[in-house]
């Protein structure tokens, strides 16, 4: 543990542990208030693509989230010669994946989808904005804090949690604007973009074919649409890259929903959405059909 570290928070117990790092819960000696810190050893990783992402994350993690709140906020960094210990929110909350599951298969009612996907849209603009393409959204990676859905609204619906982007692990560099390119193989089988897998030069839009799934998922009950009994028979599906909506899991899903993830997944990167118009999609503009619905007829 470095120095610097200890001497500004007392570091408590483990919380979890990643491919590359521990994240522990840690205390500000000058605040009291609580924070996590994930503590990677660059010394012990052999690739030089992993490598390098070590050194980017603390450093794109603190652009993407400074006044964006749709991202885990990074307080601190630290550097030694082997070791990057990186501050941040400590977030008591599900994640995405997590929160899905504990709905046994129920799909999550299309204002409340809305919500999230806005709140994830919003968060990747911003980040794309400012040149950072995180490459690996997925449920997993977005944090839910759920005191804000124990709050109904006041017609007694469901309301919608707070949906926030964690873990810029596989985070590039695409330029102010985001209109820059990466390239390299990185993020997850089922929510990966066909550019990705190609193995060509690709933009920020991968991220929103990933959004794109995970509004996929949020409106099935957890049903992806790209399957196989292996990541290379995923993968393949994905290349193929065209996505259906089975009536049994879609029947009750408006076709505003389902123009919108046709324009998120698709698989011409120059005809997909970008975050900004994804935003601007009547789908997400309506509260998933929520105002519609709520106006006197």
């Amino acid at each position: 543990m470095g120095a610097e570290l200890k001497r500004d928070y007392e570091i408590g117990e483990e919380l979890g542990r990643g491919r590359f790092g521990v994240v522990r819960r840690c205390i500000s000696r000058a605040t009291g208030e609580a924070f996590a810190v994930k503590s990677v050893d660059r010394s012990q990783l052999a690739d030089d693509l992993d490598r390098e992402l070590a050194q980017l994350e603390p450093k794109l993690g603190q652009l993407a989230s400074a006044g964006n709140p749709g991202v885990v906020r990074v307080h601190a960094v630290y550097e030694d010669e082997a070791w990057t210990h990186t501050v941040m929110d400590l977030c008591s909350g599900p994640d995405l994946f997590e929160w899905v599951a504990s709905r046994r298969g129920a799909p999550v009612p299309e204002p409340v989808a809305a919500a999230i996907v806005a709140q994830i849209a919003q968060a990747l603009a911003l980040c794309h904005r400012r040149g950072v393409a995180h490459r690996d959204v997925k449920p997993d990676n977005i944090l839910v804090d759920t005191a804000a859905e124990d709050e109904e609204d006041a017609e007694g619906e469901e309301a919608a949690p707070r949906a926030r982007l964690a873990d810029f692990g596989s985070a590039a560099w695409v330029g102010v604007g985001g209109l820059g390119r990466a390239e390299g193989l990185v993020g997850t089988p089922h929510y990966v973009a066909p550019e990705v897998v190609a193995g060509r030069e690709y933009g920020a839009k991968a991220d929103v074919w990933s959004a794109g799934v995970v509004m996929y998922a949020l409106l099935s009950g957890g049903a992806l649409p790209f399957g196989g009994e292996s990541a290379a028979e995923v993968l393949a599906a994905v290349m193929r890259g065209s996505v259906r909506f089975p009536p049994r899991l879609f029947g009750g899903v408006s076709a505003a929903a389902k123009d919108l993830m046709r324009r998120m997944i698709c698989r011409e990167e120059s005809r997909r959405l970008t975050a900004e118009q994804v935003l601007a999609h009547p789908w997400i503009v309506s509260g998933g059909g929520a105002r519609a619905m709520k106006q006197p007829t």
